[in-house]
């Protein structure tokens, strides 16, 4: 399954840019023959209302899309590997997750989505949300493998 992050925003160069990259980088080489193959940040600058009507399009296709959002459902990493192995056995190739602006997503977007998580009841600044999510996505990759990574 090919993961796609699309983030409004742009993270600069420093810790949390790095740390998301180490973690791009694992997440892509371990497990070679993994059902999770690959996994790609896209990031875009355009204003929330450009970004946000681009998310519209993506949720009315048909490819699996995740809303990140701060009222959505929270897994714990267990949970989290159980759900991208339960979108795998259904034949799931693509699975997009949408990290929105400051302003979270708007009313008639997360009325749309078909699955919204939370990363935490706490907020946090996008970067840390997305090195979050990469981390959790590199720690679900090695749960399905019984990786030592995991220690729960």
């Amino acid at each position: 399954m090919k993961i796609i992050i699309f983030a409004h925003g742009k993270i600069k160069k420093g810790p949390e840019f790095e740390l998301i990259s180490d973690y791009v980088t694992r997440f892509n080489k371990q497990f070679k023959s993994d059902f999770l193959t690959s996994l790609e940040i896209l990031e875009s600058t355009e204003r929330e209302i450009q970004f946000n009507t681009k998310v519209s399009k993506m949720l009315d296709g048909k490819q699996i899309t995740v809303l990140l959002d701060r009222n959505g459902e929270q897994l714990d990493s267990e949970g989290f590997a159980k759900f991208l192995m339960s979108l795998s056995e259904r034949g799931i190739h693509h699975l997009s997750f949408i990290v929105g602006g400051a302003s979270g997503f708007p009313r008639q977007l997360t009325s749309k989505a078909k699955k919204i998580l939370a990363v935490s009841k706490m907020v946090f600044p996008h970067k840390i949300a997305r090195l979050i999510l990469v981390e959790q996505l590199f720690r679900a990759k090695c749960i399905i493998n019984r990786h030592p990574y995991h220690k729960a």
